[in-house]
């Protein structure tokens, strides 16, 4: 281990040890359970987008959530045209062998919003642009 390393990790044990060894006031107790509840809702959401075909350089975006049963697929369309996707869906806890289903969903232009996917033991994956969904 090199000493940059080595001093980093010697400064986090000691600063965790610092917390540890000091008294706790409720207010403290709170806001650290409030920081620690926001970084772990913001730790989950992943993102892709599609490019625009006009106008250029604008994109659609997608990000998403999963929960027990469900996936919450958040968009954005900042193109002046419909953009149809296909989202991946891939088996949680599936590690090597990727056994994927996929949807289509068809986004106007210019709206944002949300869909709503039953997916019980699948997550969405990615986004990918087809030409439209039949």
């Amino acid at each position: 281990m090199n000493r940059k390393k080595l001093a980093s990790v010697l400064f986090g044990s000691a600063a965790a040890a610092a917390m540890l060894l000091t008294p706790a006031t409720a207010a403290s107790a709170q806001t650290n359970a409030a920081k620690a509840a926001t970084v772990s809702a913001g730790a989950g959401v992943e993102r892709d987008s599609v490019s625009c075909t006009r106008p250029r350089g604008k994109s659609a975006n997608y990000s998403w959530g999963e929960g027990n049963t469900t996936a919450t697929i958040y968009f954005n369309n900042h193109c002046s045209h419909k953009v149809s996707v296909k989202i991946m869906f891939v088996r949680k806890g599936s590690v090597g062998d990727k056994a994927a289903k996929y949807r289509c969903m068809t986004v106007n232009a210019h709206t944002k919003g949300k869909k709503k996917f039953y997916a019980a033991v699948y997550k969405p994956y990615s986004v990918s642009r087809v030409a439209r969904c039949s």
